[in-house]
């Protein structure tokens, strides 16, 4: 793990903290997470069941509902087909880790970047049988009663906190120390937006968490050059996916008072992918569901490889995958590559 980056400035980072959506929402998040505003008008689960035909991921899916709070529930019902999409990914980082332990004690460990309640980490230890370890942040405090609910101190820590209060110093207390040499995996779960455009300083600024030769993924909401088009996506996702768990209502409100707020933190498809490219070797993207990219990143080219032999296939409707066209390696610096290159 790096520890020679500069000191954070206490000050600054506080006043620019109070200043982001993360904060300036927190009201609207409590809410969401005590489960008093937009509650799913139905129970989560995939409608798509039936093409998911690898049982692992079935298993995934069904131990990430049964963990699920409210917020988190919220998530999945607003986001089309990531459910299914992180049950794919959690099982191909199960059995990565599967294939790259060397002995019986051997564990791993995943840092999810203020990612809700922590249900993802906690279905991966579960369905990992304790084989990766999980360290979630959040600011929201009503999120720690969720996972505290349903946690294994054992296999998963949380940290009530911003992303941007996890120091290296802080790994190595006695609370936190079994991640004290870093992660070998962090997924930052649509959090970098609540906070600033500024993505090659919070690239960098968990970056400093990963081990050498580990993955780290980036689930964005990402803007459009074209506001038409970024409207059409928004469309789609709401009329042929949301309103199976949101009323007329809940869509509209939602879209009047949060989204201003949040799209003036997200940055375009290729500002995301310069970012990237520019602190590692390989960028890589692996799924798109209207205006959400997810990509995995690292400077180990053989583990990037041997994760997406171990993936499997996206479960979603063709019509909600606007990047289609652009799915696989979009960027490589050891190439010098900053620009897009169709996958």
């Amino acid at each position: 793990m790096n520890k020679s980056l500069q000191p954070i400035d206490e000050t600054r980072l506080e006043r620019d903290l109070q200043q982001s959506a993360m904060f300036k929402l927190a009201g609207h998040f409590h809410s969401l997470a005590t489960g008093a505003s937009q509650v799913p008008l139905q129970p989560l689960d995939s409608h798509l069941r039936s093409e998911i035909q690898d049982p692992k991921v079935l298993d995934y899916h069904d131990r990430l509902i049964a963990g699920a709070g409210p917020l988190f529930s919220h998530f999945l019902a607003s986001v089309p087909y990531i459910l299914e999409e992180l049950a794919r990914v959690g099982v191909a980082l199960t059995r990565l880790a599967q294939a790259n332990s060397s002995d019986t004690d051997q564990t791993f460990s995943l840092f999810e970047v203020d990612a809700f309640d922590g249900s993802n980490g906690r279905a991966l230890t579960g369905h990992s049988h304790g084989l990766i370890r999980t360290f979630t942040s959040s600011p929201n405090l009503a999120n720690q009663i969720t996972f505290e609910r349903h946690a294994d101190p054992a296999l998963s820590l949380f940290f009530p906190q911003s992303v941007f209060k996890v120091t290296p110093a802080l790994l190595q207390t006695p609370e936190f120390y079994q991640f004290s040499e870093g992660f070998d995996f962090i997924y930052e779960m649509a959090a970098f937006q609540f906070y600033s455009c500024d993505r090659a300083r919070q690239i960098s600024h968990i970056k400093q968490f990963l081990k050498p030769g580990g993955l780290v993924f980036f689930l964005e909401k990402l803007n459009h050059p074209n506001p038409d088009e970024y409207l059409r996506r928004e469309q789609i996702k709401d009329e042929d996916f949301k309103t199976r768990y949101f009323s007329e209502e809940d869509i509209c409100w939602k879209r009047q008072q949060m989204l201003e707020q949040m799209q003036n933190g997200q940055v375009t498809l290729e500002e995301l992918v310069s970012a990237l490219s520019a602190r590692f070797k390989i960028v890589h993207l692996i799924w798109s569901s209207s205006n959400f990219c997810e990509f995995v990143a690292s400077d180990d080219p053989k583990q990037v490889a041997q994760f997406l032999d171990l993936i499997g296939r996206v479960v979603q409707p063709p019509k909600f995958c606007f990047e289609a066209t652009r799915l696989g390696s979009v960027a490589s610096s050891l190439s010098g590559g900053k620009e897009l290159a169709d996958g």
